[in-house]
Order: C-alpha cells, then structure tokens, then sequence
C-alpha cells in the first residue's frame, strides 16, 4: 500500500486531504508542521508527502535540508497559496520536491498529481 504524510497547519484542509486520500485507498499520517513531519517521517516512512509551504516554524527549504539527514526519500508534493516564479519554482525542484500545486486547488488534480507520481519510480 501507498504510504502518503498530509503537511499542513490547516486542521481543516488536512483532515479533508486525508479523508480523500483514505477514499483512494492511501495510508496516511497527518502532520500539523515541519517538526511534527520530520518527528514522525522515519516511523512512518512515506512514500510520498504533501508539504505546505506556508506554516509556523520551519520554513520549506529548512524541511528538506533536515530530509536529506532522514533514511527515508519520499517524493515531496508543495501545496501553497504563493505562485512562484519559474526561477523559484526551479530552485524548488533543485531542493527535491517532485510537484507543485497551487491554493486553492481542485482535489480531482491534488488525487491525480499524486496518481501520476506514484507510478513513476521512486524518488532519489
């Protein structure tokens, strides 16, 4: 089975992404910030995360610095409100993320960004 962590502050918006989640037949973790993710990551071992961008504490390039140390390599899907430039966008995916999605989006493309990613290989 697919194991998929929800980072978001959000209870709403994480709750709701995991109950959606758990309707695709995902396992799930949730986590409400960058520490509780990088707390519970190496139990968990997910095989894909979505991060938000926007939350208290660390920020996203401090998460995946602190990923790198992690024996686990989950594929990293951002969710944010913040429409980057290309040039960010590319330093993003220099630091690991697979995707990028967009606030507020659909969950029929949050479902199928997270399909496509699943079938690809592993990440590295």
């Amino acid at each position: 089975m697919t194991k998929i962590m929800i980072v978001d502050d959000e209870p709403d918006l994480r709750e709701m992404i995991n109950l959606m989640l758990h309707k695709e037949g995902f396992v799930t973790v949730t986590a409400e910030n960058g520490d509780d993710f990088l707390k519970k990551i190496d139990d968990f071992t997910p095989d894909l995360v979505t991060l938000d961008v926007m939350m208290p504490g660390l920020t996203t390039r401090e998460i995946l610095e602190q990923l790198k140390a992690k024996k686990t390599k989950p594929k990293i899907i951002l969710l944010s409100v913040v429409r980057y430039s290309d040039e960010e966008k590319r330093k993003l995916f220099q630091l690991g993320i697979v995707d990028y999605i967009t606030k507020p989006f659909e969950f029929p493309d949050l479902i199928n960004t997270i399909h496509q990613h699943i079938l690809r290989s592993p990440a590295i």
